[in-house]
């Protein structure tokens, strides 16, 4: 066996035997400050998801009265509907009414912040309206039903999931 042939198998048995043997040895003395003591604990499992809660709320908007003001651009009647998201999630709005396609539209506003979004069902389409925002913030907000149409009542049913 030549010199450098022989050095090789030694170096790879000493790597061998070192780094197999060193993980079973217990420490010598403690760590030092800051350093942990023993293994790392595995982190927390995240906390679970609230439990989603569903509110219909059935109701009529409009028709635009003499002396109430309007809600919307000043010229529109709407309903207004507030909660607390009291964790962040996802808010899910479905609106439905008996009507045109484009007589109601919904607004999903953070309570005295502003709109976070607004919807108008397809032309061709059911009375219909639905969207998920997915990820919402906890926070208060409010959702407003407004009637395109002023001068009837609009019947609907708006399902907040949250």
């Amino acid at each position: 066996m030549s010199t450098s042939g022989g050095l090789g198998i030694i170096i790879a048995l000493a790597c061998v035997t070192s780094c197999g043997g060193v993980a079973a040895l217990p420490p010598t003395g403690p760590s030092p400050a800051g350093a942990p003591a023993s293994a790392p604990e595995p982190p927390a499992a995240p906390a679970p998801p609230a439990a989603a809660r569903t509110r219909v709320i059935g109701g009529s908007v409009g028709p635009a009265v003499e002396g109430s003001g309007p809600c919307f651009a000043d010229r529109y009647p709407c309903e207004v509907f507030d909660f607390v998201l009291e964790r962040e999630g996802p808010i899910e709005v479905t609106l439905t009414w008996d009507g045109a396609p484009r007589a109601l539209l919904v607004q999903l506003y953070w309570a005295g912040e502003g709109l976070a979004h607004e919807d108008v069902a397809p032309r061709n389409g059911p009375s219909r309206i639905s969207f998920v925002r997915p990820r919402m913030e906890a926070a208060r907000y409010t959702v407003r039903v407004v009637s395109l149409e002023p001068a009837r009542a609009i019947s609907f049913t708006l399902a907040l999931t949250y």
